[in-house]
């Protein structure tokens, strides 16, 4: 006799869930400690146990293809950014399958080119027309400043005006600076986000900025000991790259799990 019941529920297939964007559930930015902040590297390197080769794989072809776009005149820096953000969905899908089922699979890093594709467009899109508004208000703020310091320095010592210069470019570089961290914020976590949870770029963007502030200090010191390891990493003719950018890879996914999803 069969042992097969034919009143059973057809059993889903887990590892197609367990892949397929959309599958992990958002919730409410969480806040997190220092401590917890930088348990994520130790965390990330236990999540590459035996999938190595893979995720270096998938950032040695990310680091080739931006040097190619380099040497492709127009097109290349036009297309980068765009394509960077596809590779990136790619990535953390990697880790994504890492994480739910134990396997990888290096042609996922490709799935941005047929997975959310349109979002993670706009995304880039949205992030290329903010840089380039900064960077038209920078325009504008060095010229303006330019012009107040040469009418000041009329009928004075040519050494105040160039030095009152001198202190308006060190305050206009303390304001760019912060400007660029709050940008950074808003982008931090957005390409998990569009890419695993179907989250739209607006409402990314708007969360992504949401968890980074309410993190702020946890984010700053992680950020701090992250520059440190990539720092050291360069050192021997930048070979430990192959083992830092992994491990920062694996925590910079398990630190927008842990903050933004019900995990």
């Amino acid at each position: 006799m069969s042992d097969v019941n034919p009143y059973q529920q057809p059993e889903a297939d887990v590892v197609g869930r367990a892949t397929a964007p959309g599958d992990m559930q958002l919730s409410e930015p969480r806040k997190v400690t220092v401590g917890e902040a930088l348990a994520w590297i130790g965390d990330g390197m236990k999540l590459l146990s035996g999938h190595w080769g893979v995720v270096i794989g998938a950032l040695v072809m990310i680091f080739v293809i931006t040097t190619v776009l380099q040497f492709v005149p127009l097109i290349g820096p036009l297309a980068q950014p765009f394509l960077m953000t596809l590779l990136y969905g790619g990535l953390v899908k990697i880790f994504h399958r890492i994480d739910t089922t134990g396997q990888s699979d290096f042609t996922d890093l490709f799935a941005g080119f047929s997975q959310r594709t349109g979002p993670l467009l706009l995304l880039s899109l949205a992030q290329l027309g903010v840089f380039v508004a900064i960077g038209l208000l920078v325009g504008v703020g060095v010229v303006a400043m330019a012009g107040t310091a040469g009418v000041m320095s009329q009928g004075m010592d040519p050494s105040m005006g160039s030095g009152g210069f001198g202190v308006g470019s060190l305050l206009l570089g303390l304001v760019g600076l912060v400007v660029m961290v709050l940008v950074a914020f808003l982008f931090y976590f957005s390409v998990p986000l569009v890419m695993l949870t179907d989250t739209g770029p607006g409402r990314a963007m708007s969360l992504s900025f949401k968890a980074c502030m309410k993190n702020l200090g946890p984010m700053i010191v992680y950020g701090l000991v992250a520059m440190v390891m990539v720092a050291l990493g360069a050192l021997p003719a930048l070979l430990g790259w192959l083992f830092v950018m992994p491990i920062l890879a694996g925590a910079f996914y398990l630190s927008f799990k842990r903050i933004l999803t019900e995990s």
